[in-house]
């Protein structure tokens, strides 16, 4: 193995360094991802795949320490525990019980089910960790031959240096003048806001060739089609809502870097665009949406847009005032940026894991996946969905009790003749 791949300490990346300082008793970015198998888990097989597959993903055996200017990644030689899983996911992970470990491994039933702390890596590297997992489960208890793929890893293979790479270093560009775009703050519908531990999940089970359809009419991708039914949803609650700032509807999607470099880092390499519409202009029809969303996305999405944008935070990082600011003034500061920064400039979340294909050993024991992002710190919902054979499974998690959101979504699905079956972990 090449030494710069098990390194004693590491930088975080440069998304990474927003994460540690939003921590706080009540809150941490964190996703989740849940695999359905056909049977019920072995918890001694999952947890002899846990530990032949950890080594491969040198990344995910580091904890979170404080220096005296920023955080830093120190290596655990400790063994993951496996926990039970329970109704209410992606609670704060309490890092000493968890041998410090910035992730966890949980199980019921025939579920098993990662949460990872958005600091470790971002929806990619998850989803190839869980998927490496669960083909080494399968390989274990099934006596499986694996055909690996570039989700599923040979646990045997070996660990490329670009894999523990900061890519957003790599790739910045330092000598374009680049600055962060100002944006407009974003309309948030209200709710009555639920306790601190309880976060609402509504899965929609969703066909893919259905949905495929009626993308395929209007000439777009499938995200495009769910971000312009987010935003026309939105457009109807903001026309009832009589408490309203005029401010505009804003979707913020995730992006996935790697498309555009040549690019193998299992550590955070996303960015995100905010796409919307501006109400003072009247009141937009779907089709308008759909033009709007498909325009700002191939327009935005180009290697050079998105370069700029993750080259000004990295020089950002690099300010020698703040690279000598100490962290216990950093902290609070940062923490302050990215609540008006982050939720602030968006109304929801769309992230699109997109096609998860599993080699075809492991796809039969395998019925369903899902993805599912954590509590937002100021925005009421974000929702996520991942493509698993059939199916497209979209997730929305809130911190409101009001599911009016989800509601008017699903109902506009319906009425576009997409069957669609909804799963909640309320009673």
């Amino acid at each position: 193995m090449h030494d710069k791949t098990s390194n004693s300490w590491l930088k975080l990346d440069n998304a990474a360094t927003i994460y540690p300082s939003t921590l706080s008793r009540k809150f941490a970015a964190m996703f989740r991802l849940t695999i359905t198998l056909k049977d019920n888990v072995d918890v001694d097989v999952l947890n002899t795949a846990l530990n032949n597959i950890i080594d491969r993903f040198p990344t995910f055996k580091y904890k979170l320490k404080k220096g005296l200017f920023w955080y830093y990644f120190k290596q655990i030689n400790k063994k993951m525990v496996l926990e039970k899983d329970y109704n209410n996911p992606m609670l704060r992970i309490n890092f000493k019980r968890n041998n410090n470990y910035m992730f966890r491994v949980r199980y019921y039933k025939n579920r098993i089910a990662i949460e990872y702390f958005h600091a470790l890596t971002d929806g990619y590297g998850g989803t190839v960790f869980i998927s490496t997992l669960i083909g080494e489960y399968i390989r274990l208890k099934y006596k499986e031959n694996i055909t690996y793929n570039n989700y599923c890893l040979d646990p045997k293979s070996k660990v490329l240096e670009e894999e523990v790479r900061d890519d957003f270093y790599k790739y910045a560009k330092y000598n374009i003048k680049t600055s962060l775009e100002k944006e407009e703050f974003a309309y948030h519908y209200k709710g009555s806001l639920e306790n601190k531990n309880i976060l609402n999940i509504i899965t929609a089970i969703i066909p893919l060739k259905s949905l495929k359809e009626l993308a395929n009419k209007y000439e777009v991708t499938i995200t495009v089609l769910l971000v312009s039914l987010f935003i026309s949803s939105i457009q109807e609650m903001y026309l009832k809502d009589n408490k309203k700032k005029n401010r505009p509807i804003k979707v913020s999607v995730p992006v996935n870097l790697r498309k555009y470099y040549n690019s193998k880092t299992m550590r955070n390499f996303s960015s995100y665009l905010n796409i919307g519409i501006d109400l003072k202009y009247g009141t937009y029809t779907f089709e308008e949406i759909i033009k709007i969303v498909k325009n700002t996305m191939e327009l935005n999405l180009t290697e050079k847009k998105l370069n700029a944008k993750f080259s000004a935070n990295v020089k950002l990082t690099k300010n020698i005032f703040i690279r000598l600011m100490p962290l216990f003034v950093k902290k609070p500061l940062m923490s302050i940026v990215e609540l008006m920064m982050g939720d602030r400039y968006a109304t929801t979340t769309l992230s699109n894991l997109g096609l998860i294909k599993l080699p075809k050993e492991v796809e039969k024991y395998v019925e369903e996946m899902n993805f599912i992002l954590g509590r937002s710190r100021g925005k009421p919902s974000s929702c996520s969905c991942v493509s698993y054979k059939d199916n497209l499974y979209l997730t929305f998690s809130r911190n409101i009790k009001e599911s009016e959101f989800e509601r008017i979504v699903l109902t506009k699905l319906v009425e576009f003749n997409i069957p669609v079956l909804v799963e909640s972990n309320r009673r």
